[in-house]
C-alpha cells in the first residue's frame, strides 16, 4: 500500500472517529428547552402531593378515579385523556415535559404496562415517550429550568437532596439531608429545618449554598417574593406569613390547620378541630374567610380554574369549586366519564 493510500485511510478514521463522537453526544444529550428558572409546580400543589399541574394551558393530573395515572385536560376539564399507566404524584411541567413520581399499578398489560419499578420518570406527552431519570426511592420533587431536584434515598447512602439534569441525565447528591424542594423563588428553595430547629432556610440552587434566614418555628413555607406563607409551629399551627424585607410576622387566621395551599393571592386550608373540621378559603392578608365545605379534606390542589381536593381517606373521589368564583362544590365526575369514554374506543 502506498504512503498516499495509507495517509487517506488514517485521515478517514479520524474524521470517522469524530463522526462517532459527535453521534455520540447527541445520543447522550437531548435539546431542552426550558428556560432557566422556569418552575414546574406550585409549592402549594406539591406540598399536597403534587396531584395537578398546570402549564401552557394543559391540566396534568392524577386520575383518582382510575388508580391515580396520569391523564391531561384543559383548565376547563374539557378533551380528558389518559397519558401513561401509572399512578402519577408530584406533578411537575415545562417545555413540552410532564417529570412525576411514577408507580406501578400492577397491571400487566396496555399502555405503560412494562415500567415496573417506582421512581421518578420523565414524559413527552406528544410522542408518548417516557424516560426513567431513577428507580431509588424519591419523593418530592420540583422542576426548575432544565434539572429536578428531588428527595433521594438508598439503603446505602441514606436520604439526600439530589439533582439531575433533563439535558444529559446525570444525578448528583447536592444535600445529604431530606429537605422540603417544593418552594422555589429567585434562584432559591425556601425550606424549614427538619432537624435541629424549623427555622426558614434558602438552598441556592446555582451554588448549593445553605443559608438560614430567619429564626422562625415553621412548617410548609411557601415562599412568593417579599412574603413567606407558613405553618407557625409553636403557636398551635396557625397561618401566617412573613414579611422579609420588615421582619414581621402578619397572622392570617388563628384556626388550627392541618394543610394549605397558597395560589396568587387566595388560601384554602383544613381546619383542624374535632368538633368543626371545616375546609376553607381566605385572601392572602387574612380578610374574606369563607367555609367552603364542613368535614375533612386533604390533597388541596389549585389551578386557575378549579381548586380540587379529596375527602381524608377517601382517594378514590375528587371534589372542587372554582378557584376565585362563589363556592360551587362539585364532584369531579368528568374524570370518571373520561375513563367509560377511554374502554369504548
Amino acid at each position: 500500500m502506498s504512503r498516499t493510500s495509507k495517509g487517506v485511510i488514517a485521515i478517514a478514521s479520524f474524521i470517522l472517529v469524530i463522526i462517532l463522537a459527535v453521534l455520540l453526544a447527541i445520543y447522550n444529550t437531548h435539546h431542552v428547552a426550558i428556560p432557566e428558572g422556569t418552575v414546574g409546580s406550585t409549592a402549594g400543589n406539591l406540598n399536597n402531593l403534587g396531584l395537578f399541574c398546570e402549564s401552557d394551558g394543559v391540566v396534568y393530573f392524577s386520575n383518582s378515579y382510575d388508580d391515580g395515572t396520569l391523564y391531561s385536560m384543559t383548565p376547563m376539564q374539557t378533551d380528558i385523556k389518559k397519558l401513561y399507566n401509572l399512578e402519577a404524584s408530584y406533578i411537575n411541567s415545562a417545555g413540552g415535559y410532564v417529570c412525576f413520581h411514577g408507580k406501578s399499578i400492577g397491571q400487566t398489560s396496555g399502555l405503560g404496562s412494562v415500567v415496573t419499578k417506582p421512581g421518578l420518570y420523565m414524559l413527552k406527552p406528544k410522542r408518548a415517550k417516557i424516560k426513567a431519570l431513577t428507580s431509588d426511592a424519591t419523593q418530592s420533587l420540583i422542576l426548575v429550568g432544565d434539572n429536578i431536584f428531588y428527595q433521594h434515598y438508598t439503603q446505602k447512602d441514606g436520604p439526600s437532596l439530589a439533582k439531575v439534569s433533563l439535558k444529559n441525565y446525570e444525578k448528583e447528591d447536592v444535600l445529604d439531608y431530606f429537605i422540603n424542594p417544593a418552594s422555589y423563588y429567585g434562584g432559591k428553595i425556601y425550606f424549614s429545618g427538619n432537624y435541629e430547629d424549623h427555622h426558614l432556610y434558602t438552598f441556592d440552587v446555582n451554588t448549593h449554598e445553605v443559608s438560614d434566614i430567619w429564626s422562625g418555628d415553621i412548617y410548609n413555607p411557601i415562599c412568593d417574593g417579599e412574603y413567606v406563607y407558613y405553618m407557625d409551629v409553636f403557636n398551635n399551627y396557625r397561618l401566617c406569613r412573613y414579611h422579609i424585607p420588615s421582619n414581621t410576622i402578619e397572622v392570617i387566621t388563628n384556626d388550627r390547620i392541618d394543610t394549605y395551599n397558597y395560589y396568587n393571592g387566595i388560601i384554602y386550608y383544613q381546619k383542624n378541630s374535632q368538633t368543626a373540621p371545616e375546609l376553607k378559603r381566605i385572601n392572602a392578608d387574612g380578610t374574606n374567610e369563607e367555609v367552603i365545605l364542613e368535614g375533612n379534606y386533604t390533597a388541596i390542589n389549585i389551578t386557575s380554574t378549579y381548586t380540587y381536593f379529596k375527602e381524608f381517606g377517601v382517594d378514590q373521589i375528587t371534589y372542587f369549586t372554582p378557584t376565585f368564583q362563589d363556592v360551587n362544590v362539585q364532584e369531579f365526575s368528568e374524570a370518571r366519564r373520561a375513563i367509560l369514554a377511554g374502554k369504548k374506543k
